[in-house]
């Protein structure tokens, strides 16, 4: 089994994309993701849906009637299944898979999963979180000591949902691409984006704490 950082949500973050051309406004969430005793953070992006099921977890914010994740915690309490705990294991073509760790009297099972669905889950069940090792060497950045001009510039922050917009774009011409057998971005490219995101981010919410 790969080596296994624990981690922690430090924080989640709502970003509007606006597309001029089609004239409409669209929302994602990052979740920016914190080594525990450590230094190095990286961000997921997740969906509206689990952006704002994640944030109403970790806020206990209660519904009169319970929503997915919810009822999907109850239902795995009611049956005698246990969390364990939710891994970020591995990077395919820059997105990111989770695994749910299962355990039912003395059947542990683990299940394939988004990322954005196990903390969702995690964040209501108090399951801990943990990355693996080759995930956090991969996407994440060092938190900043002490503030930098660069990452607290206010273009730059303006500019995330445009960097995100164009990496997204990025990597869908180049699965259309690898389709056809003409690969015209590299996985190392699509990483380089992902880092330089990744710092915008790492900067936006950690500013100058170490």
């Amino acid at each position: 089994m790969k080596a296994m950082v624990k981690v922690s949500i430090a924080d989640v973050l709502g970003i509007e994309n606006t597309d001029e051309e089609m004239a409409r406004t669209t929302q994602q969430f990052v979740v920016v993701l914190k080594q525990d005793g450590g230094n190095r953070a990286f961000p997921i992006w997740v969906g509206p849906a689990e952006g704002e099921a994640i944030v109403m977890g970790l806020k206990d914010i209660q519904l009169p009637r319970p929503m997915t994740h919810n009822f999907i915690a109850n239902l795995l309490d009611a049956a005698g299944v246990e969390i364990e705990e939710v891994r970020v294991e591995v990077v395919e073509r820059d997105t990111f898979i989770g695994v749910a760790k299962i355990r039912v009297g003395d059947v542990v099972s683990e299940v394939d999963a988004r990322p954005s669905d196990v903390f969702a889950l995690a964040v209501r069940t108090g399951a801990p979180i943990y990355a693996a090792e080759d995930v956090i060497d991969r996407a994440g950045v060092e938190i900043p000591l002490e503030t930098s001009p660069a990452l607290k510039c206010e273009a730059e922050i303006t500019n995330m949902g445009k960097l995100a917009e164009d990496m997204i774009n990025s990597m869908q011409k180049a699965s259309e691409q690898r389709s056809k057998a003409q690969v015209t971005h590299s996985t190392e490219e699509l990483s380089d984006r992902m880092k330089s995101m990744a710092r915008n981010i790492i900067g936006q919410v950690f500013g100058g704490s170490a």
